[in-house]
């Protein structure tokens, strides 16, 4: 298996690419609201019992994927530098046991543009970050704009390349296999 891990700050256009990219390659989409919105509704947003939930989740997911043979998993994520390393880790170490390998994707946007983005009526579908004041706070207390120092990361501009063309650039740079 292959597991397309599409990272980047919130409205840099993961989930868009990510649809794009499933279509194109016949991959399924899992994507970061999946198991985020299912802990919130059991425990406070960024408690511990929330953050191990949604990580725990998330790592049976791929691993159950990887032994049960989906061919490629695409995953959304907002990476937080530091905060985000460990699961990051035990991401590449579960799926290196279960003989999968991890794509690495940085969606990136400028600053100004991931401001006008955030407050799209689509993101409001998964309950996503949606004002521009709290993406401010967000890119104040939190680093989402690095990429993951420890990994090779490939890196898209959703500002220069539609969704499409993004998808593609993704598809091809990875070797991943057309949907048939």
């Amino acid at each position: 298996m292959r597991l397309v891990f599409l990272y980047g700050p919130p409205a840099a256009g993961k989930l868009t690419v990510g649809r794009e990219l499933a279509t194109l390659t016949g991959y399924r989409l899992f994507h970061n609201h999946l198991t985020f919105d299912l802990a919130r509704e059991i425990f406070a947003i960024g408690s511990e019992p929330f953050q191990r939930l949604v990580d725990d989740l998330r790592l049976h997911v791929f691993t159950f994927a990887a032994q049960n043979g989906v061919p490629g998993l695409i995953f959304t994520f907002v990476y937080g530098s530091g905060i985000d390393d460990p699961f990051v880790r035990r991401t590449m170490s579960e799926m290196e046991a279960s003989g999968a390998e991890v794509c690495f994707v940085q969606a990136t946007c400028p600053i100004n543009e991931l401001l006008s983005r955030v407050e799209d009526e689509s993101r409001r579908e998964y309950h996503k970050l949606a004002s521009p004041e709290d993406l401010s706070a967000l890119l104040e207390s939190h680093d989402v704009l690095s990429p993951i120092p420890f990994v090779a990361s490939f890196s898209v501009d959703t500002t220069q390349l539609t969704p499409v063309e993004a998808a593609r650039a993704i598809a091809e740079h990875f070797l991943l296999a057309p949907a048939i």
